[in-house]
């Protein structure tokens, strides 16, 4: 097989985990949306899926890879917060989703997200539109409303959610598809009218297992038109899988590591420094958990988040008073009262934590470090 330089620098210099280049396993997640677009059939109001995790689960990637695979019935369509803010704003944002429907996804269709969007904005929908609402392939058609850092949504974002939550968008079947941070779907449901959200709606999102990430990097080598002996391909699989502990954000800073050392070996595995891989991962690996507290209070007390962090391993805490306990007590311990740069309030500093998450809450409820090696890393900082 011929090397493919060209990918391997398009891998090598890729900063935008918002697609994984080769995507594997989520099949759990991807029936969970192939029966989301089932249950459009029933009628009514929107169906209501939503993807959380700690960061770098890939949460954004997946929903990337459903837009990929979707049937052509499917029209997807990327929302802001903004576009949520009122019955017009989402009318703006579906008219222009409607201008840039592509070849695969019928002009019909387009015409009639258009006339859903007249509707919201409450403008006179003419016959043409009207008929494309009654035709057949719209009756198939699903419009799939996207949100990211589904975290974010408040209040301002209520009424259009209550109304998709209710109504959906009429005649024309949708589902809206969050993806957001462990505690997404405690923040939809603490909007008034969208507590009930269906026993099915909250999908947690869980690692990778070995053989996903090894299937993703074989794809990534055979993509590369990389050849080598069985047993440095094992080597080589082995090694990004270890370095990647089941999560997507490592995997893709172990990839591109690897990516890296085949352009310096021209495609040549056998040649490929495995331990230059190792620590080239580590280093990104360090520097993205580095990124995740920002460049608030987190960034200027890394020694109290992880204090807070570990604590909360070791105590298993389930409340946010219980977070908020921990979080005072630890400043004491660390001496930071009697720092007169020190002026934290220790709920919002937890609250921050949860956030950015260095937090995040399980099913049942409890806090924790989402990502071991996150915890290894706040462990070195202490």
């Amino acid at each position: 097989m011929t090397f493919d330089r060209e990918l391997a620098e398009r891998i090598s210099r890729q900063r935008d985990r918002d697609r994984a280049m080769f995507f594997a396993g989520r099949n759990i997640e991807v029936q969970a949306f192939d029966d989301a677009i089932q249950e459009t059939s029933e009628g009514g109001q929107a169906v209501f899926r939503v993807f959380q995790g700690a960061p770098g689960c890939g949460k954004t990637s997946l929903a990337a890879h459903l837009a990929d695979i979707a049937s052509d019935d499917a029209l997807f369509v990327s929302l802001d917060n903004e576009d949520l803010r009122s019955r017009d704003a989402l009318g703006r944002r579906l008219h222009e989703a409607a201008a840039e429907t592509s070849d695969r996804q019928t002009r019909l269709s387009g015409m009639a997200l258009q006339a859903v969007a007249s509707t919201l904005r409450a403008k006179e929908v003419g016959q043409e539109l009207r008929d494309a609402l009654t035709a057949k392939s719209v009756r198939d058609a699903v419009v799939v409303l996207h949100l990211d850092e589904a975290q974010t949504v408040a209040e301002t974002e209520a009424d259009v959610l209550r109304g998709l939550h209710r109504r959906g968008l009429g005649r024309l079947p949708a589902v809206c598809l969050f993806t957001g941070l462990s505690h997404t779907a405690d923040r939809l449901r603490g909007l008034e009218g969208l507590s009930r959200l269906a026993k099915n709606a909250v999908v947690n999102m869980v690692p990778l297992t070995d053989e996903e990430c090894a299937e993703s990097t074989a794809r990534m080598l055979q993509g590369l038109g990389v050849d080598a002996k069985d047993n440095k391909r094992e080597e080589a699989l082995a090694v990004v899988v270890q370095e990647a502990s089941g999560w997507p954000q490592h995997l893709f800073c172990a990839q591109q590591a690897l990516g890296r050392e085949l352009l310096r070996t021209n495609g040549d595995l056998e040649t490929v420094d495995l331990d230059k891989v190792r620590t080239e991962t580590r280093v990104d690996r360090r520097a993205y958990y580095e990124g995740r507290l920002g460049t608030g209070e987190l960034a200027r007390w890394p020694k109290l988040v992880a204090a807070v962090a570990l604590q909360v391993m070791r105590t298993q805490a389930n409340t946010e008073p219980e977070l908020t306990k921990l979080c005072r007590r630890e400043t004491s311990r660390l001496d930071l009262d009697g720092d007169e740069d020190f002026n934290v309030d220790p709920l919002d500093f937890v609250r921050q934590m949860v956030e950015k998450g260095v937090l995040s809450q399980t099913p049942e409820r409890r806090y924790v470090v989402p990502i071991p090696s996150m915890e290894t890393w706040l462990g070195s900082i202490q």
